[in-house]
């Protein structure tokens, strides 16, 4: 689910940005921009806090299959059995928990990784904002000098 909520926000939040950034003019794209880095901020800390929440989960998860399982041995002792059935059943408890830890690192991982994404294409947004910025003011320049060529052509005779 927060892999899910990290793709819309992420996916929606860029989308809005760049169609935002191709209609208005860089002062746009360099709020966008910024925009896109609080977001990436805020995602990256709901991923965080969820991982050490799920973390914790996990930790009490184990302690609670360790504390099962010495709790059967300690009434089952005489048994080799039942204490048999208890190991096996143990080793099978742990193999879940490591699962359900490696799962949740790769979403973890892949979470980062989105926020990484939108932090790239604000950088982008930025540097095209940027290249825009200058593009702009050259040819604002270029203009300018038309026009004074123009007009200087214009009132100097025999040109």
């Amino acid at each position: 689910m927060g892999r899910g909520i990290v793709f819309l926000v992420g996916g929606f939040s860029v989308c809005l940005m760049l169609a935002a950034g191709c209609s208005l003019d860089s002062r746009v794209d360099l709020a966008a921009a910024s925009a896109m880095d609080e977001l990436a901020g805020a995602v990256e800390t709901v991923v965080k806090e969820y991982h050490g929440e799920i973390d914790r989960g996990d930790d009490a998860m184990e302690a609670a299959v360790v504390d099962a399982f010495v709790a059967r041995v300690r009434r089952d002792v005489s048994d080799d059995a039942l204490v048999d059935s208890h190991s096996e059943a143990f080793r099978s408890a742990m193999q879940r928990v490591r699962d359900d830890r490696a799962v949740e690192m790769n979403r973890y991982r892949a979470a980062l990784d989105n926020v990484d994404l939108v932090r790239e294409v604000a950088r982008g947004l930025r540097r095209l904002a940027t290249e825009s910025m200058s593009f702009e003011d050259d040819a604002r320049r270029y203009l300018f000098s038309l026009l004074e060529s123009a007009s200087s052509g214009a009132t100097t005779p025999g040109t």
